[in-house]
């Protein structure tokens, strides 16, 4: 496995740039200010009160830019300045090259995302076991599938971060709010569903049983690792 992970660290270096991290320390900047301003205002049902800014601000807008900022550029970047080819040429397994753009992104979403969120909300509900384990599951699961999600589409599209902007504020945030099919594709739902069945706070379709909730973005993961992979192996780098 030597191969996989002198690749997950060269992925893992190029995603520590300056504008990335102040990225991620101003939403988890804004995470804290939101549980620290909620929290004083003394709301009636702390539990829901702090649940709805997850959803709304964490799983809604928070994770999934992350993640999309910092996946969509892990073959984004290399194909950019053209020096995909070169590892692309390696006699490595496309699924190990397809895995460690994968997991680079998400080693660095997963805390930056999970450790601003949960602080939110014990701000404002104190410590809450359900508000804790609700959240901190619900974050790594939407960072987990989104992180894999984005990858495949900085693989497959040279402007995917507007792509997946256009996803994540049109499809997301407006068409799967109209329900139906639209809700079912839809990542937002299945961490959403998490969130809302630990904490035994009603969401906006979040109605997904926790089993549901859990096994789809897991499956989701694998299927766009599995493209990531297959498209390394039809594409034409050099």
């Amino acid at each position: 496995m030597t191969p996989f992970f002198t690749l997950y660290r060269l992925f893992l270096r190029n995603q520590l740039t300056t504008g990335r991290l102040v990225l991620i320390g101003a939403l988890s900047a804004i995470a804290i200010i939101l549980g620290f301003a909620t929290g004083a205002s003394d709301p009636f049902d702390p539990v829901e009160t702090a649940t709805g800014v997850v959803w709304f601000f964490g799983i809604g807008l928070m994770v999934p830019i992350i993640s999309l900022v910092l996946s969509s550029s892990a073959f984004g970047d290399l194909q950019a300045d053209e020096t995909l080819v070169y590892l692309w040429h390696r006699k490595t397994p496309r699924w190990q090259l397809a895995a460690a753009a994968w997991l680079a992104p998400a080693t660095i979403a997963v805390p930056a995302t999970a450790l601003g969120l949960v602080i939110c909300a014990l701000l404002i509900t104190g410590f809450s076991a359900k508000v804790f384990f609700g959240t901190l599951l619900a974050v790594v699961v939407a960072a987990i599938v989104y992180s894999a999600a984005f990858t495949l589409l900085g693989l497959l599209f040279r402007r995917a971060l507007i792509i997946g902007l256009m996803y994540l504020f049109i499809w997301e945030q407006f068409m799967a709010r109209a329900g139906g099919g639209a809700a079912t594709l839809s990542i937002n739902t299945y961490p959403s569903s998490v969130l809302a069945q630990i904490t035994d706070v009603e969401l906006f379709l979040a109605d997904r049983s926790i089993a549901v909730g859990l096994i789809v973005p897991i499956v989701l993961s694998i299927l766009a690792l599995v493209a990531t992979s297959r498209r390394l192996n039809r594409m034409d780098v050099a």
